[in-house]
């Protein structure tokens, strides 16, 4: 095992993020800090509190033993460079989205990744279970939302339903 440095954290910390295809912005928003934040704890120039640990493992889904330690068998979080699971899509999506002003390229990587969750979404949701699936995650997302941003999504699902009501849009 491992001894515990602010430095190999760091470096842990880099490559998790940099695997999920995050800015230091969008991890920081991610987990409710600045990119500074992020910066430094990269450095080594300070280490994270245990509060930090432990949002940093939930949201990477790594034990805080390997994201402190870093153990020597490197969990799938390490393992897994490249994939292409819904969360990490969504994190690269909000980023590109979040960007001022976008450009002919930035809009063609979004229509990439948003064909990119449509696919990973369309297995996940297949199942007879997929529709309670989504209402639950819905649901825990609505909670996190203030009161506007929900009524706003109220008032967007009505004119949905009522669009489908309509025979024109048949």
């Amino acid at each position: 095992m491992n001894d515990w440095s602010k430095e190999g954290f760091g470096i842990r910390l880099k490559e998790l993020r940099e695997q999920r295809g995050l800015s230091m912005m969008a991890f920081g928003a991610a987990i409710g800090t600045s990119a500074s934040r992020i910066k430094d704890w990269e450095k080594g120039k300070n280490a994270p509190s245990a509060a930090w640990v432990a949002k940093i493992s939930e949201r990477f889904n790594i034990s805080t033993d390997e994201l402190i330690l870093g153990d020597s068998k490197k969990s799938s979080a390490f393992k897994q460079a490249n994939t292409a699971s819904a969360e990490s899509l969504y994190e690269r999506l909000r980023e590109t989205i979040t960007v001022d002003g976008f450009s002919d390229e930035q809009d063609d990587e979004t229509n990439i990744l948003y064909t990119q969750l449509d696919a990973s979404n369309k297995n996940r949701y297949r199942s007879g279970k997929g529709r309670r699936l989504a209402e639950r995650e819905l649901l825990n997302l609505l909670t996190d939302l203030p009161k506007k941003d929900v009524l706003e999504l109220l008032e967007l699902a009505k004119l949905k339903c009522r669009l489908q009501k309509t025979p024109e849009a048949k």
